[in-house]
């Protein structure tokens, strides 16, 4: 109907031809038509619960998981985190900041701002948002006896609240017990206050983040400050032989801010920090098997990591030139998310300082680049970052890491998405125990989780071909097929090795919540290149298209980047 009354509006494409997009289509060209300086005059927000498929309601667990208590997002929750305000003039860009924002909050699965004129010549808001499923419940179990127990709730008291528990059987160890708490707000601001203790069978963490995100180029400052305590279990795998292990702790605490200058979309972000951070690796190494440990005789890994205590100021500075293209159907199954379009590029460069305790004497700097174009029909994307250090007594460069992504989305028709990407991790010179392996459940190969074949640099192509079959008793449906390649470069991480290239393949069962962000997927992957330890996997896993960034690299690499850098500028803190 507007299309009708408006000449000049184009008429959508053909990838916004389902329901849902012709319908955001419509919302956003009439709002932005009464969005164009008026005030506003009154601010009207509508939460709504989410849609519990009733396909589950069939199924005796998650028929319980329906009967839980949630309690619908509060409006004031989601008035504290739009853009606009009343009195103040409404324009196009703070009504689209504020639908952005609202769903990239992982207790939204959608969000929609619509502007209506009232009779004094301003503008109402309606505020329209759904929440995500927030019941937090995981189990594992061998035979009937439990060993891993995992509940919460991801939006306490529809407050924005995280909070999970967590246990987890010992075996021949202690027992695993945890604790995790994420404010998304606080003191009625987008403050973010987190915190976390864990105690692993071997192991642990305890960890505490107060901070201001960077979460929409409106804002001018963003700030952290965050400190812990992690004692993490690394094992190094070998073929033919069980994994050593070391343990390695670090302490670290942080503080620090950026400050916007330039306009929304077209800006330079400049910052500063302090950082201090110390890292220990046992020289023993140990088999952790399930009965208890046992020492290991293997020489290579003996005093291989010396200890470091490093304390540093830096220096932050990105510029950035995005838009934010709204798209369906890329990462979720059916629901909306938010890409970047345009080009950005992040920068941190740290001088220790003795002053701060800090023993080594170095220069560090770390960068990142992004940059995506393309429709809601066709969209590449690429991501590229880099961290290393320069020796200040042997000026030689080392604990290099480099990571990058490029993906191509395609939407032939509005149901069908085909997804390639080529990921690249690499280490050099590590000070801190390192190991790439085809078996991470992030970055390895499907059907290659049994696999001991490690290195120090992996290279891994996939695709995807995923058809959305339609809704069911409340729930999106959808099959996938897919074929991961990948290769192994030994580089001079502790056993590791060159590989030809390795294939695997399978098929995915898909779902989701209606209108949800969240893809529940059930993936059976094949080994399809000799590997005596890979066989057939069923993988069932998770996936939240409700974050804005476009790629996080996987555990194998995160663990041994230093505890206190920022990935990107742009998503700092």
């Amino acid at each position: 109907p507007v299309a009708a009354q408006r000449p000049d509006s184009a008429p959508p494409r053909r990838a916004d031809t389902t329901a849902a997009a012709l319908r955001a289509r419509v919302d956003s060209l009439r709002s932005a038509r009464f969005c164009r300086g008026q005030r506003i005059t009154r601010i009207d927000v509508e939460p709504s619960p989410p849609a519990f498929p009733r396909l589950f309601r069939r199924i005796p667990v998650l028929r319980d998981i329906d009967a839980l208590p949630h309690t619908t997002t509060r409006p004031q929750v989601v008035r504290n985190f739009l853009a606009v305000r009343e009195g103040e003039p409404c324009t196009e860009l703070r009504r689209a900041e504020s639908e952005r924002i609202l769903r990239a909050q992982p207790f939204i699965a959608g969000a929609r701002v619509l502007a209506f004129p009232d009779s004094s010549d301003g503008v109402r808001l309606v505020v329209e948002t759904t929440d995500e499923l927030s019941n937090v419940l995981g189990l594992a179990a061998s035979g009937v006896r439990p060993t891993v127990v995992r509940f919460g709730d991801g939006n306490v008291g529809g407050q924005g609240l995280y909070a999970t528990g967590l246990w987890r059987e010992g075996f021949g160890y202690r027992d695993g017990y945890g604790a995790r708490v994420v404010a998304y707000q606080l003191l009625g601001r987008p403050y973010q206050l987190s915190a976390e203790y864990l105690q692993r069978p071997v192991g642990g963490r305890r960890t505490a983040d107060f901070s201001h995100p960077f979460l929409t180029d409106l804002q001018r400052v963003a700030w952290r400050a965050s400190a812990g305590s992690i004692d993490q279990q690394f094992a190094f795998t070998r073929d033919g032989v069980d994994a050593s292990s070391l343990i390695a702790s670090r302490q670290y605490w942080d503080v620090g801010g950026v400050v916007r200058l330039g306009a929304p979309g077209r800006l330079s972000l400049f910052g500063a920090s302090l950082t201090r951070e110390t890292e220990f690796t046992d020289g023993a190494p140990v088999q952790y098997r399930r009965e208890g440990p046992l020492p290991d005789t293997s020489s290579l890994l003996v005093e291989r990591y010396a200890r470091t205590q490093n304390a540093r100021v830096n220096a932050l500075w990105g510029v950035r030139n995005v838009r934010f293209l709204r798209v369906e159907g890329f990462d979720a199954l059916a629901a909306e998310q938010d890409v970047r379009t345009g080009f950005q590029f992040g920068t941190l460069l740290g001088r220790s300082v003795s002053v701060l305790g800090s023993t080594d004497d170095d220069i560090f700097t770390a960068a990142d680049v992004y940059t995506g174009m393309g429709s809601p029909r066709s969209f590449l994307a690429f991501q590229a970052q880099g961290e290393g250090r320069q020796d200040g007594d042997t000026e030689r460069w080392d604990a290099i890491l480099a990571a990058g992504r490029a993906a191509w989305y395609l939407k032939p028709h509005p149901r069908h998405t085909f997804i390639t990407s080529t990921e690249f991790t690499g280490g050099w010179r590590q000070r801190v125990p390192f190991q790439l392996v085809l078996s991470d459940r992030e970055g390895g190969l499907r059907g290659y989780r049994q696999s001991r074949t490690a290195g120090g640099q992996r290279l891994v192509a996939r695709a995807e071909e995923r058809w959305r079959l339609g809704v069911f008793r409340s729930a999106d449906f959808g099959i996938s097929g897919f074929v991961d390649a990948g290769k192994l470069w030994a580089g001079d991480a502790p056993y590791g090795a060159t590989t030809p290239v390795r294939y695997g393949a399978g098929i995915g069962i898909l779902a989701s919540p209606r209108r949800s962000q969240k893809l529940y997927r059930v993936e059976l992957g094949f080994p399809v290149s000799p590997d005596r330890h890979a066989r057939f996997e069923l993988r069932v896993r998770t996936t939240d298209a409700a974050s804005t960034t476009f790629w996080v690299p996987p555990d194998d690499v995160r663990r041994s980047r230093g505890r206190t850098l920022p990935t990107s500028v742009f998503t700092w803190p």
